[in-house]
């Protein structure tokens, strides 16, 4: 885009040269120049450019230069100008016949394709042109990527550019689509010898050779911006790029009640290329938030949330495929939904004779600590969490591309009195329970897992040391006469070596 704004201007001013040097003389047929004029825009601009139309001129005030139906193929994309107008400042070209000031540059019904993507501008305008100083812009525009809806722009602002270096300035720039309104900032200039970036793919997320071909900074100040049907305000974006290392801060001051920012850098200048993004949640509300992600985990609670991930690759595929890092979140005191946990306990409790005891488990759990990390490496994930005395240790692969999940989750109950404690039989403290989760990670199906179970049981029963047989004795020692009291230890060592020998043959 930058690229053919500064073929436009390389256009304009051969025009006005041309025009003005023989004027008189073009007045009679001015198309016959139309070879000369294009072989000296591509000598200029170092692009082919063709006038497919007829080229005009007015005297009358303003003095105006009009070229129709331009076209230029660069670099992949396939330009189409319908027209383009220079309007010419009559009474400086009274004064001084030798020079021209161009009033104003507007080209109408552009198009641009490339790829499947079809950018159209019904019209741009560039007033005031004098190179390196400020120069009102307006533009309507609309990008059209396949598969997406297609995204209208408007534009009002102030553009300065450098015709010989094609340095840009943008200041001020008013925008609205309709997914964001707001004000944007940004200096840009070409790199010297860019490194060729890797083909171009419908899919790329970046434009890779845009990215190491120019280095930019700026700031967007967004009055407001839509994100899956819901509005953040006053959200504030810091941009940079040096030849393909670059940076994007983003913050929301109103993110779901409290703060987030996310912290980008892109490395462009590598194949494939990297990504580290480093989000922050500081007062989020937990509820309001997984709603809008479509997530069913009824949470109420203030989140706080953080860490570091990494990626690899320019499509969304390659960036699932390739996660990489670990984060936190501390959900601080709040309630949270156990119905899915309880009923993963129901039939392992059956073997305590203890179904009623935990069916009686409240639906919301007031907690008073909910804390956890997460540590992903591509498929393989890991996750440490604590909701009061119940710790979780999840570990297993999750596979994107099928939507596939494997994971084993093993849940351990303890005694502190200093938080609330879930009401189980008191041989479970301490006792780790193996979930297996398998399926669609929306909706897995988890089970206790059997197997692994019996084997902690029958190495639990089979240990004088173990936490569980100490409690056993102790309620054989409680509750059993004395003259039964061996008897009851070889049960239980008899049930150890049956849970053991299940567990083998299974």
């Amino acid at each position: 885009m930058l690229k053919f704004l500064r073929i436009l201007l390389i256009a304009a001013a051969v025009l006005v040269i041309a025009f003005g040097a023989t004027a008189s003389y073009l007045l009679q047929d001015p198309n016959r120049f139309k070879p000369q004029l294009e072989a000296l825009i591509e000598d200029q601009s170092g692009v082919p450019l063709t006038i497919g139309g007829d080229l005009g001129w007015r005297l009358w005030p303003p003095v105006s230069i009009t070229a129709e139906d331009l076209s230029a193929d660069y670099e992949g994309q396939a330009w189409q100008v319908g027209r383009l107008t220079l309007d010419l400042d009559a009474i400086a070209a009274a004064r001084d016949p030798g020079h021209w000031r161009v009033q104003s540059l507007t080209v109408d019904d552009v198009t641009m394709h490339q790829e499947g993507s079809v950018l159209t501008v019904k019209q741009a305008r560039l007033s005031e042109l004098t190179p390196n100083r400020p120069a009102p812009v307006t533009a309507e525009l609309v990008y059209a990527a396949e598969g997406r809806q297609p995204l209208p722009v408007t534009l009002d602002g102030e553009v300065s550019v450098d015709p010989e270096t094609l340095d840009l300035m943008l200041r001020n720039t008013r925008f609205t689509t309709t997914d964001a309104e707001g004000t944007c900032t940004l200096a840009a200039k070409p790199v010297a010898d860019p490194s060729p970036g890797p083909a171009a793919t419908e899919q790329d997320l970046i434009p890779v050779d845009l990215f190491r071909a120019w280095s930019w900074n700026g700031e967007c100040r967004l009055d407001w911006v839509r994100l899956d049907d819901r509005q953040f305000e006053d959200v504030a974006v810091d941009l940079s790029n040096d030849a393909g290392n670059s940076a994007v801060i983003a913050r929301a001051p109103r993110f779901f009640g409290g703060e987030a920012v996310a912290d980008i850098a892109i490395d462009a200048r590598r194949a494939p290329v990297r990504w580290t993004v480093t989000p922050t949640l500081t007062g989020v509300n937990s509820k309001e938030l997984l709603e809008w992600l479509d997530q069913r985990l009824n949470w109420l609670a203030s989140l706080a949330y953080g860490g570091t991930l990494t990626f690899e690759g320019n499509t969304t595929d390659e960036l699932l495929a390739s996660m990489s890092g670990e984060t936190r979140f501390d959900g601080g005191q709040g309630s949270l939904h156990i119905g899915a946990i309880r009923d993963q306990l129901l039939s392992l409790a059956s073997m305590f004779n203890e179904g009623e005891r935990i069916a009686a488990w409240p639906e919301m759990w007031d907690y008073q600590r909910f804390v956890g990390n997460w540590r992903i490496n591509r498929q393989h994930h890991q996750l440490n969490a604590a909701l009061d005395n119940l710790s979780l240790a999840a570990e297993g692969d999750y596979r994107p591309a099928s939507d596939e999940m494997d994971v084993l989750l093993t849940l351990v109950f303890g005694n502190d009195p200093s938080l609330p404690v879930f009401d189980v039989n008191p041989l479970l403290y301490d006792l780790p329970i193996p979930v297996r989760c398998r399926g669609a990670l929306a909706e897995p199906t988890c089970r206790v897992d059997q197997k692994v179970a019996q084997g902690i049981v029958a190495e639990a029963l089979g240990s004088e040391n173990s936490e569980l047989r100490s409690k056993l004795e102790q309620k054989i020692d409680e509750d059993v006469p004395e003259e039964y009291r061996d008897a009851a230890r070889s049960l239980l060592d008899a049930l150890g070596t049956s849970l053991k020998g299940r567990a083998r043959d299974d």
